[in-house]
């Protein structure tokens, strides 16, 4: 099982890249959607084009059918949530309100590079390494 920063199983490390523009880091929390994470790691990489809901999330389709899990409504800016209307694993870009989505995480570094992304642009979402 990979550990994230934290040397801790409830938090588990991810690297997003944005193919020729840089990487971000980010941490799934486990208890946040604990099935959720469970079927998005053993997915992983994840990769399509990147896709923008007006100016509050960035998003890439998965494919991946996965069930209303602990869904929140409110989001911050960094925040990393599955919206499950569309199985889209989604980075929000600024705090917004949104429809309900299961809520995975946060991105702990260089959240620019996803700010920066462009629909068309390729999202990787990878395990980190240990």
């Amino acid at each position: 099982m990979q550990r994230g920063n934290t040397g801790s199983i409830s938090r588990l490390g991810i690297v997003i890249e944005i193919q020729d523009k840089g990487t971000a880091s980010a941490e799934l929390v486990r208890y946040l959607a604990p099935l959720t994470i469970g079927t998005i790691l053993k997915r992983l990489p994840l990769q399509d084009r990147v896709h923008r809901y007006v100016a509050q999330f960035v998003y890439i389709e998965t494919g991946l059918i996965i069930g209303p899990e602990k869904q929140k409504t409110q989001f911050h800016r960094g925040d990393i949530a599955y919206l499950t209307s569309n199985s889209s694993f989604c980075v929000f870009v600024q705090d917004a309100k949104v429809q309900p989505m299961n809520s995975l995480g946060q991105v702990t570094s260089n959240l620019e590079v996803i700010e920066s992304s462009r629909p068309g642009d390729i999202m990787i979402v990878k395990g980190a390494s240990v």
